[in-house]
């Protein structure tokens, strides 16, 4: 029934609600994924009301609602430790907005408390933050470590995606053939990026470094204990970067969460285009 949902509910009203809604979905002929994302919402939005003590539906007010919300707005991814993006919030507040009309038709509560709320669709994608390549040069110019240097580097030069970069093995330079290999990309696509001969000799700098530990997994990035580098790291070595530069230190909290390494594909598909080049998926 799709990712399993770190919301426990307590009341048994509430779990049976939650089943029967995703019951009612499934019936109506809605995609699977469709139906267990809206459980998973309106799971979430018990979960929250059992911590305000509401145990009955005909409790709701436009007070909780409200209140759900800002929950959302402050609300951390756990996997990157970034605030989730307006638009998910949007998500959750149109599928809790559906759920209560659908409650009111059963005659199950006499008011939808949402009804009158309007909620708007907040594109992240017309937020991005871009970096110029002075910028990116200033990033470079502020790492310490040949592994933060490398990272950089590769982030900006090959356009990865965070998952791809932190998964990247020593194995996957091909320095001969100046290109890299990103064995699972996007659909689980193998790519082949061409490297520039600067990028191939910073990377041979580092692993012949002392930095570089030598072991069996062979990952390109590291940890402080030797081990793969998890995707929260990289990202957390990018904003300590930041806030060692002058136009790191201009950005706001609300803008320092939404920077990642994902920015730097953004930025060099920005420069990409406004050279008239063509981008890759």
């Amino acid at each position: 029934m799709g990712r399993p949902s770190q919301y426990i509910l307590y009341q048994e009203n509430y779990q049976k609600e939650a089943l029967n809604y995703l019951n009612y979905q499934l019936t109506l002929g809605y995609a699977a994924e469709t139906c267990n994302t809206r459980y998973l919402f309106v799971k979430e939005f018990f979960a929250f009301l059992e911590s305000l003590g509401i145990y009955q539906l005909h409790h709701i007010t436009t007070v909780e609602i409200v209140s759900f919300q800002e929950y959302l707005i402050f609300k951390r991814n756990p996997r990157t430790g970034e605030t989730i993006k307006k638009s998910s919030v949007y998500d959750h507040m149109r599928a809790l907005q559906m759920y209560l009309g659908y409650l009111q038709e059963l005659g199950q509560i006499k008011i939808n408390p949402a009804s009158h709320l309007k909620f708007i669709f907040v594109n992240d994608k017309s937020e991005r933050i871009i970096f110029s390549q002075s910028e990116i040069a200033e990033l470079i110019k502020a790492t310490k470590t040949a592994q933060e240097r490398v990272m950089i580097m590769i982030a900006y030069g090959c356009g990865l995606r965070v998952a791809e970069l932190v998964a990247l093995k020593e194995e996957d330079i091909r320095p001969y053939e100046n290109i890299l290999i990103v064995q699972k990309g996007k659909n689980n696509k193998r790519r082949l990026i061409p490297i520039t001969d600067k990028l191939k000799q910073e990377i041979q700098k580092y692993l012949d470094s002392e930095e570089k530990p030598k072991k069996e997994a062979k990952s390109l990035f590291t940890n402080y204990v030797g081990t793969m580098m998890q995707e929260p790291s990289a990202n957390k070595i990018l904003k300590n970067l930041l806030r060692k530069t002058a136009f790191g230190r201009a950005f706001s909290k609300v803008q320092l969460n939404q920077i990642g390494i994902h920015t730097f594909r953004h930025s060099i598909a920005t420069h990409l285009i406004e050279n008239g080049m063509k981008l890759e998926q």
